[in-house]
């Protein structure tokens, strides 16, 4: 009897404790789910409202972790479904997180929640670990052998495919911190810390890291760093015509915000890309461009659709295709959103190519197996579905 009576009271302590932390876990959602609200409830008034919101979640770490802004993040977009690409934000949370303990900024990438923020996160860790560290060619000699093989992944992180292309692309904005804006060392490392990679060439994804940091800055410091060496929308061709090939290309497609009245529009980006054909690098401009403007956009499907609906028919499919990549690039979430722009492109004769896109994406976006997997798979009609499905088979 008395063992019965020990037996029911460590049953009593449990079930309290047990109790106390459910609630204190329920409370902690729903004070972060609160602040969500209030957000929401001042940047309501403001013209944009992404613009507020990047400026005020980050707020929600002078007291919290990054996990927990993340968290609010996605309150807020669940109730305003503009907010999905907060790329920005995701930088800024992550360089937060990193400050706290520089030493710790791969351990700050591991955490970065996957298929959100396109992926903002993990450029921000990197970006605040390396910005104000400009390096000596005898230091960035040292340095090398180590991002070699940095976004391969390591104890506590297995990249998919699009992470660490995002992790190769913000070596190319590290390229640029330690080089002091040096763009000719910069492309050349980035051909170095990339060729060891043999399965996937990365090198112009890291190019245009690097050249988006001339003509995209954050930062003051950003803005300092490549002070004097940023072309005008006049001289970008000459500026970039000091660079070939692939290299050229990145160029060329992230000087996009000195022509974005023209991009935007169906023949403003043709004119855009005819520059390159020259040399080689037309379809890699569009390719580029789609993305950009698809994110410019908000993900609106509706400009989207016109925006593609308006441009030749060679060049119509791939717009579709690379907007419905963009959705779930952004948020894997958006699933049903990418899925429903490709019928959307089936009405313009165009469905295949989009839905081979998001085969291509099952598994470069998410791991083969996964839960966003099957989600993508799931959600695609006969015969994607299946064949989507067969990729893990």
């Amino acid at each position: 009897m008395k063992h019965l009576k020990i037996i029911f009271l460590i049953f009593i302590v449990i079930l309290v404790f047990t109790e106390a932390g459910i609630w204190f876990f329920l409370r902690g959602e729903s004070a972060l789910s609160d602040y969500a609200d209030k957000i929401l409830e001042k940047c309501s008034r403001e013209s944009y409202r992404p613009s507020c919101y990047d400026k005020e979640i980050p707020r929600v770490m002078s007291g919290e972790t990054m996990e927990q802004a993340f968290e609010v993040t996605r309150f807020v977009q669940e109730k305003d479904g503009e907010y999905f690409y907060c790329h920005v934000l995701g930088h800024e949370l992550s360089a937060r997180e990193t400050a706290k303990d520089i030493s710790k900024w791969k351990d700050v990438v591991a955490r970065c929640p996957r298929g959100m923020c396109s992926n903002g996160c993990i450029h921000g860790a990197f970006q605040e670990r390396f910005r104000a560290e400009s390096l000596p060619d005898a230091e960035i000699a040292e340095l090398k052998p180590q991002l070699q093989n940095i976004c391969e992944g390591g104890p506590g992180w297995n990249p998919t495919g699009l992470e660490k292309g995002t992790c190769y692309h913000a070596l190319g904005h590290l390229s640029m911190y330690i080089t002091e804006a040096d763009i000719r060392k910069s492309v050349e490392l980035c051909k170095e810390i990339t060729a060891t990679n043999t399965m996937q060439d990365y090198s112009q994804i890291c190019f245009d890291g690097a050249f988006m940091q001339i003509f995209q800055p954050l930062e003051p410091e950003d803005f300092a760093l490549v002070k004097g060496k940023e072309p005008a929308k006049e001289e970008l061709l000459s500026f970039c015509s000091q660079f070939t090939g692939e290299q050229k290309g990145s160029c060329w497609s992230e000087g996009w915000p000195l022509y974005y009245n023209e991009i935007i529009t169906p023949e403003g980006l043709v004119e855009f890309c005819a520059q390159m054909k020259a040399d080689g690098q037309e379809d890699r401009c569009y390719n580029a461009l789609f993305y950009v403007i698809t994110a410019q956009f908000s993900l609106d499907e509706n400009r989207v659709k016109d925006f593609c609906g308006g441009l030749p028919q060679d060049r119509m499919g791939q717009c579709f295709a690379n907007a419905s990549s963009r959705m779930i690039e952004t948020d894997a979430r958006l699933v049903d959103r990418s899925v429903a722009l490709c019928a959307t492109a089936a009405a313009f004769d165009v469905g295949g190519k989009c839905y081979e896109e998001l085969l291509v994406y099952s598994t470069y976006n998410f791991h083969a197996g996964s839960e966003n997997f099957y989600r993508l798979c799931n959600a695609l009609p006969d015969p994607w579905s299946a064949k989507c499905l067969a990729r893990y088979d």
